[in-house]
């Protein structure tokens, strides 16, 4: 009976695609995760802040290029189902509009660029396609969930990683000094050759490169949203720039290193979130909306218990990860993981959000706990140290929950999210973490903590089972 109760679980789309998203995930948004122990091993701490405070730029020129327009993929799906190969070729050329004004620019100022930014000439060009190819690769595998053609996903995910891991380490071993060119010219090859293919193609299936229905539908619902996307970047990566600045690229490069290793709680909730989001907004229009508050509360308590074991693992984790010149960092890993789980938290209510085309209320919300992150890093790193900072993305990630939690009730008349399942997530992260400060340096009780918590789950999962 339990081998069939998994066969029908995994025949769910949901599952399915989860598992399958959650593993292209893997792949493609832990490119940096993924790469850390042999970069930390060929990059000083110097050079890998230098890596690490470039590609924060990438991001944040990739959210200005492409306007947000991503965002307007998932809506699309329901709105435009008639046309939507149109609809996805006509919003894609959209977004070689700012690629060109971002290009002139680029040309044009490229020496004061560079001195601001603290990057060579010949990067700040580079900088541009980057962002603009980081786009269309994004803006394909988020239509690929959409679609639940996690195979197409999967070939672009997987294949992209290796190529960029192993030209990057060859790019690396040819240079002697500045190795950290290395790394950025070998991902930028790989990120421009995937977008180029990935550019053609929606193109050409489309065959519709201006449609002003489509723009402005499209740039209705991504145009709010561009704040909220820069916001969330400054969110989670202002701490590094502030340290670089602020301490020195040395500390700048072991923040960096500690949020990589944080980040794997971020790869796995935006694995489940790509699976996540259809489902949701299919159910929504269903209005099964009872089904959508009991899978809530699953997904919360998966959520936390995942959460729990890989902040109880982290400490070793981060052994392998990193040399010694990074081990300081080890200590925040945890922190970041919880803001983290903060953001999970938030994506729930966001998503309904999402669904009433409600965007500019999570604009202002990003915008807000942004302004308070900076704030409380000004305050605090100079006082406290770096370590500060991972503290004020918790208090700012927590902040964001509780906002997007009261928009949500005012929104929607809809009541899908249970407080009381959020409360359970708090307080049971909090507690973790409280057993894991005292527990930190005590592996062996750690591991048996994980250990007696599987077989009480395996005990209480058979429970469930027997019943059905």
């Amino acid at each position: 009976m339990n081998i069939d109760f998994l066969k029908k679980l995994y025949q769910s789309r949901l599952v399915k695609s989860g598992i399958w998203f959650t593993i292209g995930t893997f792949c493609i948004q832990g490119i940096n995760f993924l790469t850390v122990p042999i970069l930390t091993r060929l990059l000083s701490t110097s050079d890998f802040g230098t890596v690490g405070i470039y590609t924060i730029y990438v991001t944040i020129l990739t959210s200005i290029i492409s306007l947000g327009l991503e965002s307007a993929v998932s809506t699309g799906k329901f709105d435009f189902k008639e046309d939507f190969e149109g609809f996805l070729s006509s919003i894609l050329f959209l977004s070689t509009i700012p690629l060109i004004i971002g290009l002139i620019i680029a040309l044009v100022f490229k020496q004061f660029i560079a001195i601001k930014l603290g990057l060579s000439p010949n990067l700040v060009v580079l900088l541009i396609f980057q962002s603009f190819f980081t786009f269309v690769i994004s803006f394909a595998t988020t239509r690929y969930s959409v679609e639940y053609k996690y195979k197409k996903f999967l070939i672009v995910s997987i294949t992209s990683t290796l190529l960029n891991v192993l030209l990057s380490i060859a790019w690396i071993q040819r240079l002697n000094v500045d190795k950290y060119y290395g790394r950025i010219y070998g991902s930028a090859l790989v990120v421009i050759i995937y977008g180029l293919i990935l550019y053609g193609i929606f193109v050409i299936k489309g065959k519709k490169l201006i449609n002003i229905k489509y723009w402005k539908y499209a740039l209705g619902i991504s145009v709010p949203l561009v704040f909220h996307i820069l916001s969330q970047i400054i969110l989670t990566s202002a701490d590094t720039i502030m340290i670089g600045k602020m301490v020195g690229k040395s500390a700048a490069g072991i923040y960096n290193f500690s949020y990589k290793i944080g980040q794997i709680l971020s790869i796995v909730w935006m694995a489940a979130n790509k699976a996540w989001v259809p489902w949701f907004f299919g159910k929504m229009d269903e209005k099964n909306y009872d089904d959508i508050t009991k899978k809530i509360r699953y997904y919360i308590i998966l959520f936390s218990l995942i959460s729990f074991v890989l902040i109880f693992i982290s400490p070793e984790v981060s052994s392998i990860m990193g040399t010694k010149s990074y081990l300081e960092g080890i200590k925040m890993v945890p922190l970041i993981m919880i803001g983290y789980y903060l953001a999970f938290l938030y994506s729930i209510p966001v998503n309904l959000e999402f669904y009433t085309k409600n965007t500019k209320y999570i604009a202002v919300g990003t915008v807000m706990a942004a302004g308070a992150n900076i704030g409380l890093n000004y305050i605090l790193i100079p006082r406290f140290g770096y370590m500060a900072a991972a503290w004020t993305t918790i208090i700012s990630y927590f902040l964001l929950f509780v906002y997007h939690y009261i928009i949500a009730l005012k929104v929607s008349d809809i009541r899908i999210c249970n407080i009381k399942d959020f409360i359970f997530g708090i307080l049971f992260i909090a507690g973790i973490s409280i057993i894991f400060l005292l527990t930190r340096e005590l592996w062996i009780i750690r591991y048996t903590i994980i250990v007696l918590s599987g077989i009480i789950g395996v005990l209480l999962l058979k429970k469930k089972l027997a019943k059905n």
